[in-house]
């Protein structure tokens, strides 16, 4: 089983809006933003990181 997986990027705000659209189908939103970083999940629990 897989336990963490890590994503780098070069763009937090272009990163952002992408995985908004791409994590929306599977019910996920952004749900915290700090220190260089962005937490998605649903159910008010972030559980996808970049």
């Amino acid at each position: 089983m897989i336990d963490h997986v890590g994503l780098g990027f070069s763009d937090l705000d272009k990163s952002k809006a992408f995985y908004q659209q791409a994590l929306r189908p599977l019910g996920y939103q952004l749900l915290m933003a700090r220190d260089g970083s962005a937490g998605f999940g649903s159910n008010g629990k972030p559980d996808f990181w970049i």
